[in-house]
């Protein structure tokens, strides 16, 4: 007996639709409580537009036990977006209990997408997005975020603390600057791992992991014989931190600090309270270390446009603290001193040169 073509596709349409679990809650499927809305919230063929003036929550339960749940949507930024108000994706964050997940959106120049978990900045993502529509997938598996785009795999981080607060889309993040309106649909939210198609789950990560002043990059430790190293760094370090990796594969665990490491805006570390003081310590409680590299972050301490970061009048007496404050608190650690970070430039022909006034001034 023989089977149809459209036999076959049904069948297998059916098979697929069966994998694939329902969404707990789907935009323009199911309602939005108005109890749970705030200014003017509209659903039009599926899509809702927010301002930074306008939120909507969906209630927690809806994430269930919150160890594996899945937040999609898709979003589009206008096309003549400028640099204004920073908006919220979605937030279900708890600050005082140092739970949830927020995403925000800062437009161009920045165009940048920022998570925070459990109160904390924690993943930066420059050139997020563009003027058509991305599509956005969050997906929560064991406690552990993934941050796709279009079905890329941006990030991943360490534990997510579950929040009982609702799920909240939208809100501005500084209304003192002019909000811009963004369009969101296919909104979905599962109680389970959902991972885009193909995407293998057995590839070893790196993780990001963040706390009070800090964010850095964790690799996953399966033989605890082996020594560890910290590579902390200005974001220069960021284009050859995948050569350490490389070069220590199998012989030791290389983490990484990455960014202006600490502002030090010429603060001692003796003062109370002190924010630098807070963010090594946060950083190498996530050791031990054998090693830590550090280079000065003198891109930024050093550079015309970012003078006031590290006044050089106080440039030796931070340094002097930090390394009293260094042996203080992680004696058994070698540190390894890297003086600068060459900063390089090109000729009006375009050929590369280290030969300018950034560099003369280190």
């Amino acid at each position: 007996m023989r089977i149809s073509a459209v036999v076959l596709l049904t069948l297998a349409a059916s098979a697929l639709q069966a994998q694939t679990p329902a969404p707990r809650w789907e935009l323009g499927r199911n309602p939005i409580d108005p109890n749970l809305k705030a200014g003017s919230i509209e659903v039009r063929d599926g899509t809702v537009t927010l301002d930074g003036t306008n939120t909507f929550s969906l209630p927690a339960h809806l994430l269930g036990k919150q160890n594996d749940y899945t937040i999609e949507f898709e979003i589009k930024r206008p096309a003549d977006a400028k640099s204004g108000c920073g908006f919220v994706m979605f937030s279900n964050t708890d600050d005082a209990k140092e739970a949830g997940i927020k995403y925000a959106y800062y437009p161009p120049e920045y165009n940048c997408g920022l998570i925070s978990k459990n109160g904390h900045m924690t993943v930066e993502q420059r050139g997020l997005l563009n003027d058509t529509f991305n599509k956005i997938t969050l997906v929560v598996k064991d406690q552990q975020l993934m941050q796709f785009r279009n079905g890329l795999l941006l990030a991943v981080t360490d534990t997510v603390t579950p929040s009982s607060l609702p799920l909240t889309f939208g809100g501005a993040l500084d209304m003192r600057r002019p909000p811009q309106r963004y369009e969101l649909r296919a909104i979905k939210i599962y109680d389970q791992a959902i991972f885009p198609t193909g995407f293998d789950q057995s590839v070893e990560r790196m993780r990001h992991t963040s706390g009070d002043q800090y964010t850095l990059q964790r690799v996953e430790i399966k033989d605890s014989t082996l020594p560890r190293i910290l590579v902390v760094g200005d974001s220069i370090s960021m284009g050859y931190r995948g050569y350490i990796t490389k070069h220590f594969k199998g012989r030791a665990y290389v983490d990484y600090w990455v960014g202006s490491g600490c502002c030090w805006y010429g603060k001692s570390l003796k003062e109370k309270d002190s924010t630098v003081a807070r963010a090594w310590k946060g950083v190498l409680s996530n050791g031990p270390y054998d090693v830590v590299s550090w280079n000065a972050m003198t891109l930024h301490w050093w550079s015309p446009k970012q003078s006031n970061r590290c006044p050089q009048e106080s440039l030796a007496s931070c340094a002097t603290e930090a390394v009293e404050y260094l042996k203080q608190i992680a004696p058994k650690t070698k540190f390894i001193w890297i003086r600068c970070t060459p900063i390089r430039s090109n000729l009006e022909d375009g050929t590369p040169t280290f030969d300018n006034a950034d560099n003369a001034r280190m």
